[in-house]
């Protein structure tokens, strides 16, 4: 089968140096890349574009795609307006992922998508989000942690018959990151994990090739917890 070239999807920094303006700088973090060589993949950045013929032309030159975490998703995509607690939108990135998820679809490419990765898959497919998880009531634990990115802050119980449950198990620690999650799962799509106060935090398609998303961030994880690099490890080796 030979080694799987992963695509990671890229943001858009605002970026300041002294003696020169202000520019747009497109990145993606190091631990995304490291955990996808560490598990035997190649990551290929995707830089965004508007086109999406190039999207396609990205998406053809990789295996496999990791929709990464980032700001905020335009509420208009799912029928609503912002709310005061909504945090910064990017037009830019919104439509990038999407048109992302769009190229895998006509490809045939797996996906998987984490934190804001796992909100773009939902939204894409007609599902809706919580724009601000504390003002869902029954919300109790600390989904957006002051902890260092690698602690983990709060459980997650995972549903037999999913992807995550055949590499986790049935209860796992994981960080948090975020304060939207998902409220309507996309039609096609099943719940793999959730919190004890009710965040949805996995899903997967049903059927088909690969697409699961994941709420917290095991990038972050993976050098400390075995499991989390088993995610990464399933997913470019094993799932297609």
């Amino acid at each position: 089968m030979g080694v799987k070239i992963i695509g990671v999807v890229s943001s858009i920094q605002m970026h300041s140096q002294e003696g020169f303006s202000s520019y747009e700088r497109i990145f993606a973090n190091k631990d995304y890349l490291q955990a996808v060589e560490e598990c035997g993949g190649i990551p290929l950045i995707l830089p965004i574009t508007e086109d999406y013929l190039k999207v396609k032309e990205q998406v053809k030159l990789v295996d496999k795609v990791i929709i990464t975490g980032g700001v905020d998703i335009n509420p208009f995509y799912y029928g609503e307006e912002s709310i005061f607690n909504n945090g910064t939108i990017m037009p830019a990135r919104d439509s990038y992922d999407f048109m992302i998820i769009k190229a895998c679809e006509e490809l045939n490419k797996p996906i998987l998508g984490i934190c804001r990765g796992l909100q773009s898959i939902n939204v894409y497919y007609g599902g809706t989000l919580y724009q601000h998880i504390p003002d869902v009531k029954g919300n109790h634990l600390q989904h957006s942690q002051r902890s260092d990115y690698h602690v983990a802050v709060h459980k997650i119980r995972i549903n037999e018959n999913t992807k995550l449950h055949s590499i986790l198990g049935k209860e796992a620690e994981v960080n948090s990151f975020h304060h939207q999650a998902v409220k309507g799962v996309a039609k096609g799509f099943k719940i793999s994990a959730v919190s004890s106060d009710g965040v949805i935090e996995g899903i997967e398609n049903i059927e088909g090739r690969t697409i699961m998303g994941v709420q917290w961030h095991p990038e972050k994880m993976y050098l400390k917890y075995e499991n989390m690099k088993n995610i990464f490890n399933a997913f470019i080796n094993d799932y297609e």
